[in-house]
Parts: C-alpha cells; structure tokens; sequence
C-alpha cells in the first residue's frame, strides 16, 4: 500500500509546479534533482495519478497537476502558518493575527482602533498588509492573510464569510484653481461636463462601482480622461488641472497642494467597507477588531454578516 504523501513531497511537487524546470526547483530547495524526482515519483504513487508530464527538454503541469497544485498552495501556507503560530506562542506571544486593509483605512481609523486592540490582546502578534481587494481576496483563498478589510466585491465567494464594518463616503478632488474649489459642499451633477480621472478596474473596481453608482444617481455618465494604480497619482494628476475625481473621505484628511476637497451633498457615491475572512474561521480577536472598528467608525453601516 502506498504510503500518505509527506510535507516534503508535497513541497517538491510545488517547487517544480512553479519552476516547471528540475534543476531550478532543485535549486530552489537548496537541493539535488535526483531526491527531488523521487519525491515527485513517491507522491503520483501515493495518490494514484500523474501530475507532471516531462520529457529531456520540458516539465508541465497535467489537468490532475493543476488542480491538485491549488489546493496544495493552501494546505503548505496553513502549515506554514502552523509552525509560526507554535513557534510564537512558545515564544510568549499568544497567538497571531494577519490582517490586510484597503489604503484609506491607514489614514485615521485603523491607528485609533489598534491603540484599544493591542490594549485587550497585548500578547497577541498583529501583521498588517496593504492590499486591494482583489489582491485580498485572493490572499484569503491561498491562506496569506486570516482576514481582510476590503471594499464590497462585485461576486458572492461561497469560500469566504463577510461583515458590515463601515461606508467609505467619497468627496469630490478638484484642482485649486477650480471654480468649485472653494465651495463647502457641491451637488455631484455639477460636474458632469468635467474630465474625470479614475482608479484602473483591476485595483479600484469599488472605487469605480461607487463613481459609476453616484453618477448614474446624479443623471450622468462620468468622462474618464486618465486611468490611474493609486491615489498619490490620481491627486498628482488632480492639481495638474488634469480632471476632477472622486476619493475617500479618510483620504482628503491628508492634505494635498494644489487640491480642493469638496463634500458631496447627500453622500451620492460610497461603498462599504467589510470584513472578510474565510467561512467558519472567524475567532474572537478578529470579532473584537471588527467591534471597535464599527464604534469608531465616522460613518457606521447597519451590522450583518454573509453579505
């Protein structure tokens, strides 16, 4: 009978999968290639499968391979993260939490929230991430992150569990010369004619939704004149007199030269911000992160969870 694959197999299996070459997996293990074909031989003939077609000059992946390669990227990064968890609760730390945030969170609310977090879990290890939501989302399927503040995703995802932190209320970012720019407040129609510049769809697509949303309400569709990966570019390009854009809130609290910040009245274009964590792993310090957070929030939204 053959036997259950091992961590090492299982590691030597992902190493070629990556390198689709022996000798850089080889390499990669800081190892030779005749150990590591006899972990990948040893693990086809513990599952019964072949997961890697090669020849003298080329390796790939087989249909069992690829799909047996995705579950295991999982299964080694839980393990990983086994072993840091064992090896810092023996160190006197109790426990670790890896978070990832949407970039307007670092401004003011997650500074003020984690000064009371670390008071209730002093022993606790927090790690924290920056990431969009589409880079969160996917670090919480591969096991990178335990939980995630993101932007709501367009798609319902069976694998993971959602709740109701905050709405992220936008504010229009006009040039300083702008003829709005020293208003308190603007209806949102007025800048219909306006250039605007926007968040490329593959990091902001909740950006883009609660433009798009707010301007639809406004009775307009927004002109994009310059697509851009991050606010500091989109604010550059702002007091350029490039166009006008609509931001967060939280970021029109760090001041900018050459930008106008101007609210919006009745809060047409916002989006919430949630809590998401893969389905059934929830724990008590991520239940009390997500408590303070609503407390703190400027802008609560009504709790709920499994949206």
């Amino acid at each position: 009978m053959a036997k259950d694959p091992t961590v090492q197999q299982l590691r030597a299996f992902q190493a070629v999968a990556r390198e689709l070459h022996f000798g850089r997996a080889a390499a990669r293990l800081h190892s030779t290639q005749p150990p590591l074909t006899r972990h990948i031989q040893a693990l086809e003939n513990a599952l019964g499968v072949q997961l890697l077609r090669r020849n003298s000059r080329n390796v790939e992946l087989t249909p069992a391979g690829e799909t047996f390669l995705a579950e295991i990227d999982i299964v080694v990064a839980r393990l990983e993260r086994a072993i840091e968890l064992a090896r810092s609760t023996e160190g006197g730390i109790c426990g670790q939490l890896s978070m990832a945030y949407v970039e307007p969170l670092a401004v003011e609310l997650l500074p003020r929230v984690l000064r009371q977090f670390v008071l209730l879990h002093a022993r606790m290890e927090l790690r924290l991430y920056p990431m969009d939501t589409r880079d969160q989302i996917a670090a919480l399927h591969e096991g990178g992150i335990d939980c995630g503040l993101l932007r709501a995703p367009g798609n319902v995802d069976p694998w993971l569990e959602f709740e109701a932190v905050c709405s992220d209320v936008f504010v229009a970012a006009l040039p300083a010369h702008h003829r709005l720019a020293h208003e308190a407040e603007i209806d949102l129609a007025v800048l219909a004619g306006e250039p605007f510049i926007a968040y490329e769809g593959r990091i902001g697509q909740g950006m883009i939704n609660a433009m798009l949303s707010g301007c639809a309400t406004a009775g307009f569709t927004p002109m994009v004149k310059h697509l851009v990966q991050n606010t500091l570019m989109l604010l550059a390009l702002v007091a350029g007199g490039e166009g006008v854009a609509l931001v967060s809130s939280e970021m029109a609290k760090l001041p900018r030269d050459g930008v106008a910040f101007v609210g919006l009245h009745g809060s047409p274009a916002k989006s919430s911000i949630l809590m998401a964590s893969r389905r059934g792993e929830r724990n008590s310090a991520r239940d009390d992160l997500v408590h303070l957070l609503r407390r703190a929030a400027p802008v609560p939204v009504q709790a709920g969870r499994d949206r």
